[in-house]
Formats: C-alpha cells, structure tokens, sequence
C-alpha cells in the first residue's frame, strides 16, 4: 500500500490554481517593504561608497609604499668637456621603477664613435649628445622618460693651459 506524502505549501497553491501575484498584499505590508528596500538601497549604496574609498586609498598607499624609491638620473656629470684625444667611458644612469633595478634595460643614441671596448670618443671638435631611454613600463611606457649628456670635445691645447 502506498503512503501518501503531506502535501506542500507550493503544491496546495497549484492544485488551488493560486499564483503568488494573485495573492493581495495589506498597504501597510506594501509600505513597510517599500520602506525597507528604499533604506536598505541606501544602505548598500554607502556600504559601496565606503568600500571604494578605502580600496583607493588603500591601493595610493600600496603604490607609494612600492614607488617611493624609483628614480631614472645620470650617474655622473651631464656635461663633459674632452679633448680630442681623450675617451670618455660612460657612467650610465640608474633606473629603479617599482622598486627593481631596471639600469640594464636602456636605450642609447649617440651621435659620437665607440670603440671595441664600448668607449666614446671623436675625430672632430664640437658638443655630441648621449641618449638614455628605459625599456621598462613606468620610464619607457607609461611616463617617456629620457636623460641627455652632453659632451664636448675640445682642440689639445699646447703649452699646458
């Protein structure tokens, strides 16, 4: 013999043929929800409102914090003055962005002569110009940093002035 299960909250209301938007709902249980949903969107909204300002700041002071010792500078002097027949061995600059050392990743343009030993030098008399440009993200992508040195190569001068 079969047992008959209770019947259901959901199956009495299908059997009764009676949806949920046909059951009528009290003005004073339409206002209350009403009034629940306008505080509780109030609510949410200054819960998101807050969340987003401690997400920036936080973020601000996590970028400080990461950033705070980057640097893209010449080591050594801007501008060199040479005679003709010196060479000059290059100092490089120091590039630090999101705190890693990014010196290696640079770029140089030069209009002067190198040598096998990776050293500057020229034939002529006149101010030639040294190029740094970053590879990396912040210097070389995001901010176009560059540095420029000068050098200037001189006659020899005779008599030791």
């Amino acid at each position: 013999m079969a047992v008959r299960k209770k019947a259901t909250k959901t199956s009495k209301r299908a059997e009764s043929g009676i949806s949920v938007s046909d059951i009528e709902v009290s003005s004073k249980t339409k206002r209350g929800a009403e009034k629940t949903l306008k505080s509780m969107g109030a609510k949410v909204l200054l819960s998101v409102f807050i969340f987003l300002i401690v997400g920036i700041v936080v973020g601000a002071g996590a970028w400080w914090f990461v950033c705070k010792d980057d640097c893209f500078e010449l080591v050594g002097n801007d501008e060199i003055v040479l005679t003709l027949d010196e060479e000059y061995v290059d100092d490089g600059v120091k590039i630090i962005a999101f705190g890693r050392d990014e010196s290696d990743n640079v770029v140089i343009e030069t209009n002067l002569s190198v040598n096998e030993a990776g050293n500057f030098y020229s034939d002529e008399i006149g101010t030639f110009y040294i190029t740094y440009k970053s590879e990396c993200f912040k210097f070389g992508k995001l901010f176009k940093v560059q540095k420029v040195r000068l050098v200037t190569f001189v006659e020899i001068s005779e008599g030791g002035e």
